[in-house]
């Protein structure tokens, strides 16, 4: 499960220790805690908990927002210093993967509580242009992949109507394109399916159609739901569309991270459990 499924925000060591004393037996580090950054790997580590990284973790010291599509020369050295840094602390936790979320066109220019607000691309280039350099930058974060021996991994943007035009990785042709500009058949994908269900909705095709697509490069899952309008976060249903895709080969041995919301942990833990129950049914 995610450190961002409780609400609020703890004390790294805190969340750890909660999750920890309610029984569940991983985490991904991400949202919904505070750190040093430099004590990451040492409490990870303590908790006992197998772990993984993803995205904006540990937050840096100055805030920005991570793109390894921006146009911006500054905001891509920190992009990818930032993944690089995430990989190598990976490798120290034993961390099977890394994994980012896919590159924006244009660089967000505010945040309006719930998501990014983007710019208009200039012209139809402008993607072609940003596509370039998230190939390029990939390929980068790569190598240093392979020299920690962490599995990379990018993330489907979800994408309401309002950024449509704006993001990578949102529909299912943009598997072929984007793994093929990479070049490197090391790249993987973290499928996160409540981001899907608001992408298709917003481009007008059927989510099975981008699993289809991203089947042979998806390496794991992000598990939540929503009604297809925004990233609500809730709960996928036990027999809903997303946990029976995740139960079904091959996708039936990936690891499944939940990232919906939840009140408590007490909350979060019957969940889990009934969730392992319906896949040691559906083996």
């Amino acid at each position: 499960m995610s450190t961002a499924t409780l609400p609020g925000t703890d004390l790294l060591e805190a969340r750890l220790a909660l999750l920890s004393s309610a029984g569940l037996s991983a985490v991904e580090l991400g949202a919904g805690v505070e750190t040093d950054t430099n004590g990451v790997e040492a409490l990870a580590l303590r908790s006992g908990l197998p772990t993984v990284i993803h995205n904006y973790f540990p937050p840096p010291a100055h805030d920005f927002v991570l793109n390894l599509a921006s146009g911006d020369s500054g905001i891509a050295e920190a992009s990818v210093s930032m993944v690089k840094k995430a990989l190598a602390i990976s490798a120290e936790l034993g961390a099977p993967y890394y994994s980012v979320h896919a590159g924006f066109i244009t660089d967000p220019g505010s945040f309006d509580g719930t998501s990014f607000r983007f710019p208009d691309p200039s012209s139809p280039q402008c993607r072609e242009d940003a596509l370039s350099r998230f190939a390029e930058r990939l390929r980068e974060c790569l190598a240093e992949a392979s020299a920690c021996g962490v599995q990379l991994l990018i993330e489907n943007n979800v994408c309401p109507s309002h950024l449509a035009g704006k993001l990578l990785l949102v529909c299912p042709e943009d598997v072929a394109e984007i793994w093929g500009l990479v070049g490197n058949s090391d790249l993987g994908m973290l499928l996160d399916t409540g981001h899907l269900l608001v992408s298709a909705a917003t481009h007008g095709y059927a989510p099975d159609e981008f699993v289809s697509a991203a089947s042979s490069v998806v390496s794991a899952f992000h598990l939540h739901e929503n009604d297809g309008v925004a990233d609500r976060h809730e709960p996928a249903r036990i027999g809903g569309w997303a946990v029976t895709a995740i139960g079904t080969a091959p996708f039936d041995t990936l690891p499944v991270t939940v990232e919906a919301k939840f009140a408590d942990v007490t909350s979060l833990a019957a969940y889990v459990g009934e969730l392992q129950a319906n896949f040691r049914q559906s083996l």
